[in-house]
């Protein structure tokens, strides 16, 4: 296989597609890197069945996304950042004319719904307002959110745009606004509040009248409201998990309103489905996937199952049935006219599109072709405990029983039949790659996801060892030459396994937690969801002493491993002060430790990071791997 870092420009990811009313063909944005700038790139293509691909908006510096079709097919509207700022443009679907952009909102676009053959709802973001370089007054709580872009947030607005120019400011909301969806007669949205002293403030799902009038609360959810979305006969559906300050319930689809609704209650009781995309990827559009649509009177949603993202399709109340293909993974989609757009990935391949079950799409199988990614081989490992745990073997075409075991963030995520260019250049060095499914993963049900609750550092860590003892037990890695790499939870559990044991040879921990007490004050979810997942501990009562020894840093003297730490500048998730301190603390012992941090980036840079320092980042992991060779197997471990 020859896969390297730099293959990141050579992928062109598929995402965002629109069905068109009449179906047959599909628009969809192609995101790539240029080669040359080194920066994303996102332009509209035309799918169908019967011939080649065709571009739909024009190349440039500038990234097309979220395509909708009117509802007569005759227009194209999508959000562009073409002349720099984001904006809504609109185009002939046939391909014969010039974009051109709807003015009227002075706010930052970020969603748009036709409401008829010429009209549209757009959501949009209004910044608030602050002189640059003038001091930030807090005075609320929950004042972090990773990958924003300050503390200060923006408000949101509903909009009416035409197609010949008129524009009419619907909403100016105090609060933030998301998921928009419409009926023909009202709008709905979810709104949760901005600036909120409150820890779980949770989430309004209202609606308002297009023709005005007052809006109203429908469903105040415990939780965030992902997605939103109203059936034929007016049924409205939403996407949260009602569960505040945690992520171990997973989000479900809910029934809102509509005929015979009388309270917000789960659409499917009986299905034990996490509606999520919960598998990780490291080769996905930036843009925002569709979770949740509507079919007539059918809901379509997407939910994790076992090592793979499916979609599937139900009436609320009926029993759900799986509609994408076994084998491989949803990563988006889009409904019209009976037609279902599907893009989906594997371990061996990026994403591509179908339309109905035949393929569109051909974007990578020549890179493909040449690469020759590595599929996984499943395996099952015994907990100490006697759990069985699920993983995924990737064996190396030039391994020598180098092992790397790559433990997933979340914890209530997974790896999966998804593809992951991070593996596949690791297995092009030469290693094999054990991606291990813990406790608390997700895809596994809602028990088996709850099952990592106030065990950070204890069961997890046994899962773990357990899939190191199988690794030289059935002889695919020899006892020195075992590695561990891992991220954000992973990276909690990377550190905290090192201050156990010195059976790795080295050692990877990226955007990770060394301090929990810090972490309660630095992170915008210490003080709720790491609360959650350590039983309820705090810093104001004898917890403090239990999450100040289950810190990884309270222990950094017993570090022997070599260890590379990575952490992005700007993380508000797992604040970069995490391996700030574990690396003083390694360099004052005088342990083997290198600290790379990377400008500009906050938590999620493995997938959607700036790709030049994506491709620098590869490439020092396997360096650092390459530079701790294997010791004599027979050497002591502990």
């Amino acid at each position: 296989m020859t896969v390297t870092p730099q293959d990141l420009t050579a992928l062109r990811l598929v995402g965002s597609p629109a069905v068109h009313p009449a179906g047959g063909r599909v628009v969809a944005a192609v995101q790539s890197v240029d080669p040359e700038s080194l920066r994303y790139r996102s332009r509209l293509w035309t799918f169908t069945a019967d011939r080649p691909a065709e571009p739909l908006t024009d190349a440039g510096p500038w990234s097309d996304t979220l395509p909708r079709f009117s509802p007569d097919g005759t227009h194209l509207a999508f959000l562009s950042d073409r002349g720099g700022e984001r904006r809504l443009w609109v185009v002939p679907a046939d391909g014969t004319g010039t974009p051109r952009a709807l003015d009227g909102p002075d706010a930052r676009p970020t969603a748009a719904v036709w409401l008829g053959p010429d009209r549209l709802l757009v959501l949009a973001e209004r910044p608030a307002p602050h002189p640059e370089g003038a001091p930030v007054v807090i005075d609320w709580l929950r004042y972090k959110s990773d990958g924003a872009a300050g503390p200060l947030e923006p408000t949101g607005e509903l909009w009416l745009l035409g197609l010949d120019g008129a524009a009419s400011a619907l909403h100016r909301s105090a609060d933030r606004l998301r998921a928009p969806a419409c009926d023909g007669q009202y709008a709905y949205y979810a709104a949760a509040p901005r600036h909120s002293d409150l820890p779980e403030p949770g989430c309004d799902l209202r609606r308002l009248a297009l023709d005005g009038g007052p809006e109203e609360t429908l469903w105040h959810c415990s939780s965030p409201v992902q997605a939103v979305a109203v059936t034929a006969a007016g049924t409205v559906l939403a996407l949260a998990s009602d569960a505040a300050g945690q992520s171990a319930t997973p989000p479900r689809v809910w029934l809102v309103a509509g005929p015979g609704v009388a309270r917000a209650e789960p659409a499917f009781p009986a299905a034990d489905l996490e509606c999520e995309r919960a598998l990780l990827s490291d080769c996905r559009p930036l843009a925002a996937p569709v979770l949740l649509a509507t079919a007539g009177e059918d809901a379509l949603f997407v939910a994790t199952v076992g090592d793979e993202v499916a979609l599937f399709r139900s009436p609320p109340g009926g029993a759900p049935v799986r509609i994408s293909p076994p084998g491989s993974s949803v990563t988006d989609f889009g409904a019209a006219a009976g037609s279902v757009a599907l893009c989906l990935e594997s371990a061996t391949r990026p994403t591509e599109l179908y339309l109905d079950g035949k393929p569109v799409s051909d974007l990578n199988t020549r890179w493909a072709q040449a690469a020759c990614p590595v599929a996984p081989e499943r395996i099952t490992v015994p907990a100490p405990d006697g759990l069985e745990l699920p993983g995924l073997l990737y064996r190396s075409p030039a391994g020598d029983g180098r092992v790397l075991l790559r433990v997933h963030g979340g914890p209530h995520m997974a790896f999966g039949n998804t593809f992951d260019l991070e593996t596949q250049t690791q297995l092009a060095a030469g290693y094999h790659v054990l991606v291990p499914t813990l406790r608390g993963s997700a895809g596994l049900g809602t028990g088996f996801r709850a099952l990592s609750v106030n065990q950070w550092g204890r069961a997890d860590h046994g899962d773990l060892m357990a899939f190191a003892d199988w690794t030289v037990r059935s002889g695919t890695g020899l006892p020195g030459r075992l590695y561990l790499a891992g991220g954000s939870y992973g990276g909690y559990l990377i550190n905290w396994t090192l201050t156990r044991t010195g059976r790795f040879r080295a050692a990877v921990s990226e955007r990770s937690v060394a301090n929990l007490l810090s972490k309660y004050g630095t992170s915008d979810n210490g003080f709720t969801v790491n609360r959650f997942e350590f039983g309820g501990l705090d810093l104001f009562d004898a917890g403090a002493r239990e999450l100040l020894d289950r810190s990884p840093l309270h222990h950094a003297q017993r570090i022997t491993t070599p260890l590379l730490l990575i952490h992005g500048e700007l993380d508000q998730r797992c604040p970069i002060e995490q391996s700030e301190q574990l690396f003083t603390a390694l360099r004052r012992l005088g342990r083997e430790t290198v600290f790379v941090r990377l400008p500009g980036e906050s938590h999620g840079y493995t997938a959607g990071g700036r790709p030049d320092r994506r491709i620098a980042r590869l490439k020092l992991i396997t360096d650092w791997l390459d530079a701790h060779p294997p010791l004599d197997p027979a050497a002591p471990h502990g």
